[in-house]
Parts: structure tokens; C-alpha cells; sequence
């Protein structure tokens, strides 16, 4: 028994090391991202930001599988990155992509983007098989059934990140940013009626806690595991600060 418990302790320890120093790699593989050489404004804007923040600077990718969001990731030992999805790219204004990308260098400059990352990975980890062994069941009933296992996950996410009062102060710091907080909103608002592509795939329960607003989904999952303040709420609160 204590041999099974020193062989675990060294495997987690390993996967953790590994999160730690290629937590943003792993995240781009499961993305799919591609990274961006074919529009250097956008690249000067996100170094500009950098700056203005006092950041590393992030590296800037695309994904054609996660294509209506934006997110942000980094690692403890690596650098800190932001995917942008093609139809955010294509669809939103310019400062509406800017204020995203605010927000999100925002998430790293605190370093709840290395945290995210890092909890995101632990329960892709701990949940796939659970996750594996659900998407063989056709029956609506027996995939429910399961949700329970992954109960536990929700409340430690709940706690940590998605706290009402947390969430609305980190909105009203972005709207502090002169000419984005009505783009932000918007950018919100948009981002939580568009559809969420893949969302059945292992990317999907990688990147899902690495946005600022989730996408729309009919996936049961989606709304058990990756629950977020109302967007209602955090338009009303944005509105009035």
C-alpha cells in the first residue's frame, strides 16, 4: 500500500512539474492554434498593452477549432499566451478584439492565468476517463447520470474563480481602460450568444475555464461544469460603475 502511495506521489509530482514548465504548450496543442505572423497591427497592440501593463510579453495565436472565443493561459516556468478565434477575429470590431485582449493580459498580469491553466489541466486529467466513458452512452438519461462525478470539479471552480463580487471588480477594473468598457460589454455580451464549437472534444475541457464569458451550449456538461456569473449581472454592474 505505501509503495502504490509513493508511486502516486511521484506521478502526480511529475505531472505537476510538467504543467508547471509547458502548462501553455500543452494548452495550444489541445487548441489547435496556429501562431500569428499575418497582422502586425494586432501584434503591436498586444505588445503595446504589454507595456502599458508592465507584462511579459504574450505570444499571440489563432484557432480555427475553438473559433468564438478568446483565451488566455500561461505557465509557471513559461510564457504567457492569448489565442484569438477566427470568427472573434473576422466579426468583432477592432476595440472590441482590444478589450478582450486587455482583459486577458489583465488575468496574467495577476497570475490567475497561470492558476486557471494549471487547475484547467489537473481536471482534464483527473475527469477524461469519466468524460471518455460518457460520450459512448446515446442515452440522454445515462450521460445526465454521470454528471455527478464531475460535481466536485464544479465547486472547487465555483469557489475559486467564479465568485460574484471577484468577477464584477475584475470587470470594473478592465472598464477602466479609456474607450473599452462599452466595447467590453459588448464583446461579453456577443461572446455569450455565439455557439461553442468542439465542445465535446478533451480541447473543449481544457480551454473552456481560460475565457472571460463561455459561449452558448446546449451540452449539459457545458452549463454543469463551466457555470459563470450571469452576463445580465455583469452587464448591470458594468453599466452603473
Amino acid at each position: 500500500m505505501s509503495y502504490g502511495l509513493i508511486v502516486g506521489t511521484f506521478i502526480a509530482l511529475v505531472i505537476l512539474a510538467l504543467f508547471s514548465r509547458w502548462g501553455e504548450k500543452l494548452v495550444l496543442v489541445f487548441s489547435k492554434a496556429r501562431y500569428v505572423t499575418d497582422d502586425e497591427t494586432l501584434i503591436n497592440q498586444v505588445k503595446n498593452f504589454c507595456v502599458h501593463l508592465n507584462v511579459h510579453e504574450a505570444k499571440i495565436y489563432w484557432s480555427n477549432t475553438f473559433v468564438n472565443n478568446v483565451y488566455y493561459t500561461d505557465s509557471y516556468f513559461g510564457k504567457p499566451v492569448l489565442i484569438i478565434g477566427k470568427n472573434i477575429y473576422n466579426q468583432f470590431s477592432r476595440n472590441e478584439l482590444n478589450s478582450l485582449i486587455y482583459a486577458s493580459l489583465l488575468k496574467i498580469k495577476s497570475g490567475e492565468a497561470r492558476s486557471r491553466t494549471m487547475v484547467s489541466l489537473i481536471f482534464l486529467v483527473l475527469y477524461s476517463p469519466v468524460y471518455l466513458i460518457r460520450s459512448f452512452f446515446n442515452s440522454y438519461n445515462a450521460r445526465r447520470n454521470m454528471e455527478i462525478f464531475f460535481y466536485p470539479a464544479f465547486s472547487i471552480k465555483t469557489m475559486m474563480y467564479e465568485n460574484e463580487k471577484k468577477v464584477i471588480n475584475f470587470d470594473s477594473e478592465v472598464g477602466k481602460m479609456v474607450g473599452l468598457k462599452k466595447d467590453y460589454m459588448a464583446a461579453l455580451f456577443k461572446i455569450s450568444h455565439l455557439p461553442s464549437f468542439n465542445e465535446r472534444t478533451a480541447g473543449a475541457l481544457v480551454v473552456a475555464e481560460l475565457a472571460h464569458a463561455k459561449n452558448k451550449t446546449e451540452d449539459v456538461l457545458g452549463n454543469l461544469l463551466f457555470k459563470t456569473v450571469e452576463i445580465k449581472t455583469r452587464m448591470k454592474a458594468l453599466s452603473t460603475n
